[in-house]
């Protein structure tokens, strides 16, 4: 399994394209890293990755600057929205390893996670927030003034295209999904701050949707070994996939920025249905498995079937 560039998220400024090249190898090195010094011992395994870590955040940090600068120079209208994403990418993420680091070890999964989440998030950055500073992708099409089956199937096809060049045809089967089973699925809340207030969106994927999603991201054969990592990446993909999706659905334009986010179990679902349905909730089919959103948030616009 290797993490590889792909061509559609090219923005066609070189220094910046380069950047995004470099942080993809940087995360593949870690990784490699990580298996390399799988039977060493702690401190040399702790050392490596200590230092790949490291390389890692300044590296992020020297191309969040070069990224800001040229929004700076064209006068980009939404360069505080995006420069508050980098921001909270660095204290958040970057931040939460470091305690890691700080205690001085780590686990090979740790280091996983770290890096998935990395590469989850990264992956969406670009083909969302970064696309649009050129003038492209999803963010830069007209927002919706009302939510149909239809719009909603649109922007969750757009997104899923944009960001892993999949073609899902996603379809609504249930415009008021009531929690049911529909398979072997991962559930994930996400909550985000608005203001004082807090927003809460539950998803659940099954999962031959998501080793299909980590074969894009990945490619090859994806192996029970792997599932840290992919369950990393899916998961700050997933956050910032579906804070994407809701910010372009809300009433209230204002951003929401990332607070946390969780996987549930099934059960844990299935109590949140019982005590109360989410204000908007929704099932989808698709060509690689069913998938549901939900949330309690009342300013998304109104679902009307």
């Amino acid at each position: 399994m290797k993490l590889e560039w792909k061509d559609y998220y090219t923005m066609n400024l070189p220094e910046i394209d380069n950047d995004h090249k470099q942080l993809f190898r940087i995360a593949q090195r870690i990784v490699e890293m990580v298996d390399e010094t799988g039977n060493a011992d702690d401190r040399t395994r702790f050392f490596v990755v200590r230092e790949g870590v490291k390389y890692l955040k300044t590296y992020f940090a020297e191309h969040a600057v070069r990224e800001e600068a040229y929004m700076r120079s064209i006068g980009y209208e939404h360069y505080l929205d995006h420069k508050r994403l980098h921001d909270e990418f660095q204290i958040v993420e970057i931040g939460r390893f470091e305690k890691v680091i700080s205690r001085g070890s780590c686990t090979r999964e740790e280091v996983l996670d770290f890096v998935g989440a990395g590469v989850g998030w990264l992956v969406e950055h670009i083909a969302t927030a970064d696309m649009a500073i050129v003038g492209k992708g999803v963010l830069c099409r007209p927002r919706a003034t009302e939510l149909t089956g239809s719009v909603l199937e649109q922007e969750i096809n757009t997104l899923f295209a944009a960001t892993l060049n999949l073609d899902i045809g996603a379809k609504v089967i249930n415009g008021n999904y009531g929690g049911e089973a529909f398979g072997e699925a991962i559930y994930h809340r996400t909550v985000y701050l608005r203001g004082e207030e807090r927003i809460s969106m539950v998803s659940g994927i099954e999962k031959s949707f998501l080793r299909q999603a980590a074969q894009r991201i990945y490619g090859g054969e994806i192996e029970e070994e792997d599932d840290v990592l992919i369950l990393s990446t899916l998961e700050l993909f997933g956050a910032s996939f579906w804070r994407t999706l809701g910010e372009r659905l809300l009433r209230n334009r204002k951003g929401a920025v990332y607070a946390e986010s969780r996987f549930l179990s099934r059960k844990q679902v299935q109590e949140m249905y019982e005590k109360r349905l989410p204000a908007v909730s929704l099932l989808f089919d698709s060509r690689d498995g069913k998938f549901f959103v939900a949330s309690g948030d009342r300013s998304w616009l109104e679902y009307q079937g």
